[in-house]
């Protein structure tokens, strides 16, 4: 089909120049993006940012440049600028990628996500947290709760930990693995696992619901979104999802569409598993069960 290939041409052509071009003008104002995004202090790390240079990266995911990002989540010293000040305003606001349609609001999306929750969470981890953009809308919606993010990138985790210093938002962020965290058994009444799932295989994704079930305190709820699975949505939609695989460095996209989330929950032990799309295009797709009291 004529159409498909050039709107996956076109699709390619915006993946690389995204990059292309951020990358080229963060440069030119380095000296004032550094100056404005320092890295973290010993103390700083100490206190509500706790780095493990020791962590041992998992064999899926060193070396992968996610989404073509040149180096992948730790490649460039000045994500955090980058990102703030031209990929998200400039370009996933405006969505047309991936899951996302066009026109979507990725952010107004995150917090259609965070209502899904069926009760007031009081101890909130966020797996894969990424940085503080889930954590920081989380916040807002639930001033007095405790929010820990963990995850396995040093630089996502040190820009979500500015930024959360600079709102204020009191945020503890964790370098560590998904399948192995530092949360006692029982000790967190929520976890949020937002976008997370499609960028790792299906083994390790079980893994990660078998240590969320474990923090979990018994009537705890996990709550999952992303891309939806192949089955949820039309063929050609599910073609295209399936393309990102192959052409944007997401080398587990395919495993994500094919793995039921709600029967891997259910499997693990979770009660009161559902699952739903957010709009009629399939994305936000949530997934939802509880730990039984």
């Amino acid at each position: 089909c004529p159409a498909y290939r050039f709107n996956r041409l076109y699709q390619r052509y915006v993946a690389e120049e995204i990059w292309a071009r951020s990358l080229t003008a963060v440069e030119r104002k380095r000296e004032a993006f550094a100056a404005a995004f320092p890295p973290p202090t010993k103390a700083e790390q100490s206190d509500r940012l706790i780095l493990n240079p020791a962590l041992k990266m998992p064999a899926y995911f060193e070396g992968v440049e996610w989404h073509l990002q040149p180096g992948g989540w730790d490649g460039y010293d000045l994500t955090a600028p980058m990102a703030i000040t031209g990929i998200l305003p400039y370009v996933f606001s405006r969505g047309g990628y991936a899951a996302v349609a066009v026109g979507d609001r990725i952010m107004e999306q995150r917090r259609e996500v965070l209502k899904q929750f069926r009760h007031e969470p009081r101890r909130v981890y966020d797996v894969g947290c990424g940085g503080a953009g889930t954590l920081g809308i989380l916040r807002s919606m639930h001033p007095d709760a405790e929010l820990i993010g963990g995850d396995l990138s040093a630089t996502l985790l040190s820009n979500g930990h500015a930024m959360s210093e600079r709102m204020g938002w009191n945020i503890t962020f964790r370098q560590e693995d998904g399948r192995a965290v530092g949360e006692a058994d029982n000790s967190v009444d929520a976890v949020i696992s937002y976008a997370l799932h499609h960028e790792m295989p299906q083994d390790v994704t079980r893994d990660v619901l078998k240590e969320m079930f474990r923090i979990l305190e018994p009537g705890g709820e996990m709550l999952i979104s992303d891309p939806p699975p192949f089955r949820a949505v039309p063929p050609l939609q599910a073609a295209i999802l399936d393309w990102e695989t192959v052409y944007r460095a997401e080398p587990f996209f395919t495993e994500a569409g094919l793995l039921n989330l709600a029967e891997a929950m259910t499997d693990i032990g979770f009660v009161d598993v559902d699952e739903y799309a957010l709009q009629e295009t399939g994305y936000p797709w949530v997934t939802i069960g509880r730990k039984p009291a």
